[in-house]
């Protein structure tokens, strides 16, 4: 789970522990870092970016600047989270009407195309090699629902 903080607090809290650091630099990363966060700007992994770990770490999510996959009692800036849930994923009830584009599973919660692993039988697929935007859509949408499953399925499939 997030902490939420202010800019000043987690400059005050960061400065404390790290006394050498420049609070201008460290203000204006973050500042950089939340307007890109707000323009939409992803880490390269498709997630969101993580505001607070982009103060000192290239622009990036929480989990490509820990490691870790989910937070567990680190910071965020109180602002980057009206629209992100407790594991940093982002829901469409939760987003500006205006900005929604892209895929989303049936929870609402927004789906990177480039996080999706292609399975091996895909690699043979006829779609594969010549995909048209419709059909690399759908065999996405099928991907990611059957991403935790054993054995993955496709009544699309047509051999190469």
């Amino acid at each position: 789970m997030w902490i939420p903080i202010s800019i000043d607090k987690f400059l005050k809290l960061h400065l404390k522990k790290n006394p050498n650091k420049n609070e201008k630099v460290l203000r204006v990363r973050i500042e950089a870092a939340l307007d890109d966060y707000k323009n939409g700007v992803k880490c390269q992994c498709g997630k969101d970016l993580w505001i607070v770990g982009s103060a000192s770490a290239p622009f990036a999510c929480f989990s490509c600047i820990t490691g870790k996959e989910h937070p567990l009692g680190d910071y965020e800036l109180e602002s980057a989270l009206d629209k992100r849930d407790k594991y940093g994923r982002r829901n469409i009830e939760e987003m500006d009407p205006r900005k929604i584009n892209g895929m989303f599973d049936d929870d609402g919660y927004e789906i990177n195309p480039n996080s999706i692993k292609k399975p091996s039988l895909c690699l043979t697929c006829l779609k594969n090699v010549d995909p048209d935007w419709e059909e690399e859509l759908l065999c996405n949408l099928n991907r990611n629902d059957q991403a935790n499953e054993r054995e993955f399925k496709c009544y699309a499939y047509e051999k190469l």
